[in-house]
């Protein structure tokens, strides 16, 4: 202890000498970032990404259903379904579902309402909504029940999974606008 003290005064620490404490700059926010998802709002249960051309139902699966869809389910509904006068309505493929994520947003507009789990997803979406969706990619064999890939609108992670799980997921359809 007696040595450790002798080399710590000869040792030059301007800031043990400093008269006045030391002060921290005021914390100044970073401006909120601007979204590139530019969504309309067409007034008929339908939203257009007009720059990719793609036309999306306002409410998914489960905010119709109030539960998870699995793959099959989630292809069924989207081949019945007729929003805004529409019935072309298909599974999006990733590309797709990617246009639709934005992390400029942080969405409570989930079936539970978690603050902890916000979606990066345009809140002109319906209320209700699932946390990931399904994407049109299926791969496997006819002899397996695997896969398509989902993406998760927590954190944009693309997940495969079976086609018949089905746990906070579901389908968000789409159709090309001509």
């Amino acid at each position: 202890m007696v040595s450790t003290f002798f080399l710590l005064v000869g040792f030059d620490a301007p800031w043990l000498s400093r008269p006045e404490p030391f002060e921290a700059p005021f914390y100044v926010p970073s401006p909120s970032l601007e979204s590139k998802v530019k969504l309309v709002d067409n007034g008929d249960g339908t939203m257009s990404h007009r720059t990719l051309g793609k036309m999306w139902a306002k409410a998914d699966s489960y905010a119709i259903f109030g539960r998870c869809l699995d793959y099959y389910e989630s292809k069924n509904y989207v081949e019945k379904l007729n929003v805004g006068g529409y019935t072309d309505w298909r599974i999006p493929d990733m590309e797709e579902l990617a246009s639709l994520y934005d992390n400029t947003k942080n969405s409570v507009i989930t079936w539970d309402h978690d603050k902890e789990y916000p979606l990066s997803l345009n809140e002109k979406f319906a209320d209700g909504a699932a946390y990931w969706y399904w994407s049109i990619g299926v791969s496997g064999s006819k002899l397996t029940d695997c896969c398509a890939q989902t993406l998760y609108f927590v954190n944009g992670v693309i997940h495969t999974r079976r086609l018949s799980s089905c746990k906070n997921g579901g389908v968000r359809a789409v159709r090309d606008v001509r």
